[in-house]
């Protein structure tokens, strides 16, 4: 106590002892003194000494029901996969002559061990497809029901994943759909499949689903609200038992958020993908995340089971089957264009390969019924107008072009000569189609004139008489219209979209468009307004790519191709659009070419590749090699073509309207019409397997 005051003992000090410093305090020693030895015990820092780590340990994650009940669902998935390995060892074993030049010596090992040790007589004896199942409502055909009794021998029986390429029209959606509903209801393979689809066919596979299997519990899983992502992933994704097919489209399998989830959260039973070609390059995102989804068997469904090289369909093979198809050097060597390199022995066994897990059919070996198709082409001159920019652009680039003579001998020539190849092409090719499409081409005109003045129908005749290919079009379209056909358009370019829509206006046709940016719904309608019985609707036009899928135009009974594609697959799903199951009219196609221009070398060079096609494939070929493909020489003289009459003002001729009239007769047979004899045009017939093209003239 302190004058009465209580005082900690350790603020109990005097005067002249003076307070006790923080070292005596903190570590109870006695004061510093020069005269004594004082010894001091460093202790060292608790991070340097060596103890034992300390491991924090996470509680143990309490799994709910609904989890162990997906995990149940992936375990059961995964192991009637495994046990379908020695079945599908046996299958390849039976198919060793034709497999073998075609993987490594050790692939062939591993097949043969597998198949060696798995005993096929404790197998069940499946029951085999005789007839369309009950569960499948509607009618199918009877090549329909072989289809699934290919699939359900392939794919359920063997475990064998296959690819489904019937020609475009001919039901692989159906025969799809009665494979899932058959081996769910009749095989009581339980477990959730996954069809993954273009996003112009989305709405179609949902109504197909709903049409053939209503017993089927089909979830859309297609959005781009986070709300909605979240709820799928939640409520749908999480329970696998609480649907039977989830139909989604190729953007969603490449999104971050719910492609993880589709890929990675459940394993599925079938994995279904439309139009299987678009994973013909194993570098591509898509074919990334495709590989990363986790399932028992895969089905490809594609019109275009065979690329343009057999690298493409390595890459197929190789995604179905990555540990039979290990490399693709047997594949690189038997064709390559640019090379040269064609391997007629290598072409024959390729053929044989992918029969044993590709079943094709083309329409006229199933459909006897099925009206021909008769392609013509008409060569179109260039006018006057397109001359003068097809001399402009090959005179703007000559010093490029000389240089790049020189360049492309170098091994060591950059990708700086290709690009600027590449842009003159395109640039030759709008070229080809109409003036017009360059800026600073077209008179000043508002767009607003009725055509009835003199002044502005001379403007509004410019859109025709600017084009060879606009000329010989309004002929044409006339003598058509005239006689009561209805036409479908198509084009790669939506600004010749635009111009070809002037004309229509011009003319007064009516006509319905269809391009990227149109809505689903509007295609839809526009569809409908046009496959209605007594539409007064005459032209569809089209862009190539955007209506080549999920379009059925087969009221038309005629096809206009204004310009092609490198890749002549979008023409064929063009001319399919009309010629298909449910036409009743001979489908006449007209594909329209510029003489002597690059145009010209196009063509020629896609119907080259068809030799691919017929060899492995029998009859059909997906696509053209790209531009990218093309070696800087090939694009020199491709560029070269037909310069020197450009240059000397040679103009082609067009044909006359008594020839184009002899064209659109459909009343006299192919044989019968003897202008034919001097038409300025090449006509095509029967694109049939192992057969040359037939020349009608």
């Amino acid at each position: 106590m302190v004058d009465g005051h209580p005082v900690l003992r350790s603020n109990n000090y005097d005067l002249e002892s003076g307070e006790r410093s923080v070292f005596e305090m903190e570590l109870n020693r006695e004061p510093w003194s020069s005269d004594a030895e004082v010894k001091v015990r460093v202790e060292r820092p608790m991070s340097l000494k060596r103890e034992m780590p300390f491991v924090v340990r996470k509680p143990h994650k309490q799994i709910n029901a609904a989890e162990q009940v997906r995990h149940e669902h992936n375990t059961s998935i995964r192991s009637a996969a495994s046990a379908m390995e020695g079945r599908r060892a046996q299958f390849f074993n039976r198919h060793m002559a034709v497999l073998a030049p075609f993987i490594t010596p050790r692939a062939v090992n591993a097949i043969r061990e597998k198949a060696a040790a798995h005993d096929a007589s404790k197998d069940a004896v499946p029951e085999a497809v005789e007839a369309q199942p009950e569960c499948v409502v509607g009618t199918m055909r009877e090549y329909q029901v072989e289809g699934l009794r290919w699939l359900v021998s392939r794919v359920g029986d063997s475990g064998v994943n296959s690819i489904l390429a019937d020609e475009m029209g001919l039901g692989k959606t159906l025969q799809t759909i009665a494979f899932l509903a058959y081996m769910q209801t009749v095989r009581r393979v339980a477990g959730p499949s996954l069809v993954v689809v273009p996003m112009s066919v989305l709405s179609s596979w949902t109504k197909e689903f709903a049409r053939w299997a209503p017993h089927l519990r089909v979830v859309r899983v297609h959005t781009s609200s986070p709300e909605d992502k979240l709820r799928i992933r939640r409520e749908v994704l999480a329970n696998p038992s609480s649907f039977d097919v989830a139909v989604t489209t190729y953007d969603m399998m490449s999104s971050k958020d719910l492609g993880n989830s589709l890929s990675r959260t459940i394993a599925w039973r079938y994995l279904v993908l439309d139009e299987g070609h678009k994973i013909k390059n194993e570098l591509t995102q898509v074919a990334q995340r495709m590989r990363h989804v986790s399932c028992q068997n895969i089905v490809l469904l594609t019109g275009t089971p065979l690329q343009n090289n057999l690298h493409e369909l390595y890459a197929l093979l190789n995604f179905m089957h990555p540990d039979i198809f290990t490399t693709s050097d047997p594949f690189d060597q038997a064709f390559d264009l640019t090379k040269n390199r064609v391997d007629n022995d290598a072409l024959e066994a390729a053929h044989r390969l992918i029969q044993p897990i590709c079943l094709r059919r083309l329409k006229e070996d199933v459909e006897k019924s099925l009206p021909a198709r008769v392609e013509t082409r008409i060569h179109c001159p260039l006018s006057s107008m397109q001359t003068f920019w097809y001399r402009r652009l090959l005179l703007k680039d000559s010093a490029m072009l000389k240089s790049l003579e020189t360049e492309v001998t170098k091994e060591d020539a950059g990708n700086d000569a290709w690009k600027k190849l590449q842009a003159l092409f395109m640039q030759l090719r709008k070229c080809c189609n109409h003036p017009y499409l360059f800026p600073g081409a077209e008179p000043d005109f508002d767009g607003s004139q009725t055509g009835e003045h003199p002044s502005s129908r001379n403007k509004w005749e410019d859109i025709v008489e600017a084009s060879g290919k606009m000329a010989v079009l309004d002929r044409m379209l006339a003598m058509l219209h005239a006689r009561g056909h209805r036409v479908t358009l198509f084009s790669q370019f939506n600004i010749m979209l635009d111009i070809i829509e002037d004309y229509m206006i011009m003319r007064g046709y009516k006509y319905v468009r269809l391009d990227g940016s149109t809505s689903r719904v509007q295609r839809m309608i526009d569809i409908n307004r046009f496959n209605i019985p007594g539409s007064n609707l005459f032209i569809y036009i089209l862009n190539t790519k955007a209506g080549g899928l999920g379009v059925n135009l087969q009221s038309a009974d005629t096809c206009i191709l204004f310009d092609s594609d490198w890749n002549p697959q979008w023409d064929l799903q063009a001319m399919a659009r009309v010629h298909r199951i449910g036409q009743t009219r001979t489908c006449h196609v007209y594909r329209f070419c510029t003489s002597g221009t690059i145009e010209q070398r196009v063509q020629q060079r896609a119907e080259k590749k068809l030799f691919l096609d017929q060899m492995v494939n029998s009859g059909h070929t997906e696509s053209v090699e790209e531009l990218e493909k093309l070696s800087k020489g090939e694009m020199l003289s491709m560029l070269k073509f037909g310069a020197d009459r450009i240059f000397a003002s040679e103009e082609g001729q067009a044909p006359t309207d008594k020839e184009l009239a002899a064209i659109i007769d459909r009343s006299v047979s192919l044989g019968q019409s003897g202008v034919r004899a001097c038409l300025h045009c090449t006509c095509q017939l029967g694109l049939r397997r192992n057969r040359n093209l037939a020349c009608m003239l």
